[in-house]
């Protein structure tokens, strides 16, 4: 399952390499020409000596262009960090690249020339061409290589060309925020913009749009709590809780993605992300709260993160009218449209998607709550309780088993990131959490 989220999250990325500069896209084109990326994909680990010995991550896992005709140096393109092993990806332009890992002991992913790293293939280039899937490469950390050169990668991330080094392949980490510091109002986050992503994922990509992003520079002496919007959705939506948020003990962190997305590709994008800015950071506690769709994929991210040993737990997950069993309207979607988007294909009842998110490996470790909206409003469809799903949907069974609780307020779909009995119960589960 990994390899072919890896393949879905980056096949958008793909599209750009090929039309950069060109006019938008319909959702047609885009689709079509999505499976273009190179994928890189792997674990990385510590071998038995090292795990016996107490001596395990941060790890680095880089990637690098091979010079042209062997002149120079290779160019670093991204990075990965990982807090104590497991999984790791690139998105990347078809081309020839290098790929190494090492113990990142001081945290500056810098090595100077003769250090101890892992090349994968001998430090050989890889060819990973136009649809390439390089997949499966398990990297154990035991410094059989010692570096030619010296390696110092960015301490901090932007956009493509933020570095100067606007020449290199594109690669997805170079276009996601890792913390990008902004406020709701930021044009990113503009309606038209969210309800844009579904139709046409690719132009949010390329824009830079996707990823984690920080109201203020990140506190040490705060938890962050991490907020997952739903379809069409975007940080702006979540200025209610933000109002009742207690400020001085949390600070909020957004995750903004691309709506048309396979939701299993945005779940290991945001677990890639995430696990980078808790290693900067040095996080020890990560609550979650999502709405609606969004509480799909923040349940992915804690099966991706299961694959990791990240560097934090999630205590607690609360989510707001999640559609645990799918939405019939996505279904017809996927039967009746000529375009079908893939987060359609996921969020269709019985998908492969919803039938792995339950049960969570490791159950136990994170609190799950569910708190659900029961009003249909006005012109809300009869089928559904709260104007968009169904009752049957948001209290899924798997979904209740799994659950500490279960709390209804009598409001829409929307309402519910606004009501102040839905603004309080989450404020109230969030006073409960003791930071581990």
């Amino acid at each position: 399952m990994f390899v072919m989220t890896v393949v879905r999250l980056v096949a958008v990325l793909a599209l750009g390499f090929a039309l950069a500069g060109c006019s938008l896209l319909d959702a047609r084109e885009q689709l079509a020409r999505m499976g273009g990326a190179c994928v890189i994909s792997g674990t990385v680990g510590p071998d038995a000596t090292a795990s016996e010995a107490g001596r395990t991550g941060p790890y680095v896992v880089a990637v690098f262009r091979e010079p042209v005709a062997g002149a120079g140096v290779p160019e670093p393109v991204d990075h990965v960090v990982s807090a104590q092993g497991g999984s790791w990806f690139f998105g990347l332009e078809p081309g020839r690249y290098r790929v190494l890992a090492f113990r990142d002991e001081e945290g500056d992913r810098a090595q100077p020339a003769g250090a101890s790293v892992q090349y994968v293939a001998g430090g050989e280039a890889l060819d990973c061409g136009p649809g390439g899937r390089l997949t499966g490469i398990e990297i154990r950390v035991n410094g059989d290589h010692r570096l030619t050169h010296p390696v110092a990668l960015p301490a901090t991330r932007g956009l493509v060309g933020a570095e100067g080094a606007s020449d290199l392949p594109l690669s997805l980490g170079r276009v996601t925020a890792f913390g990008a510091i902004t406020h709701l109002d930021d044009p990113r986050f503009a309606s038209e913009v969210a309800r844009g992503s579904q139709w046409r994922p690719l132009d949010f990509v390329m824009d830079g749009y996707a990823g984690v992003y920080f109201l203020e520079p990140h506190d040490p002496t705060r938890t962050p709590v991490l907020f997952v919007h739903g379809m069409n959705g975007s940080p702006r939506d979540f200025a209610g809780l933000l109002e009742v948020l207690d400020r001085e003990r949390y600070q909020p962190w957004f995750y903004y993605y691309a709506s048309g997305l396979p939701l299993q590709s945005a779940a290991a994008h945001l677990a890639q992300v995430v696990e980078e800015l808790e290693v900067r950071h040095g996080v020890k506690s990560l609550p979650v709260v999502a709405h609606s769709m969004g509480g799909l994929v923040a349940r992915g991210f804690l099966n991706e993160r299961a694959r990791r040993e990240a560097a934090a737990p999630v205590p607690v997950m609360i989510t707001l009218s999640t559609p645990w069993a799918g939405h019939e309207r996505a279904q017809q979607g996927v039967d009746r449209s000529p375009v079908v988007i893939p987060a359609w294909r996921d969020m269709a009842p019985g998908s492969d998607f919803l039938e792995g998110l339950f049960p969570l490996p490791g159950a136990g470790a994170t609190e799950m709550h569910l708190v659900f909206s029961y009003q249909r409003g006005e012109g809300g469809a009869r089928a559904t309780a709260d104007g968009v799903v169904t009752l049957a949907s948001m209290l899924h069974p798997p979904a209740q088993r799994e659950a500490a609780s279960v709390f209804g307020v009598a409001t829409t779909h929307a309402g519910i990131l606004s009501h102040p009995l839905a603004l309080e119960r989450v404020e109230e589960l969030l006073s409960r959490v003791e930071d581990r």
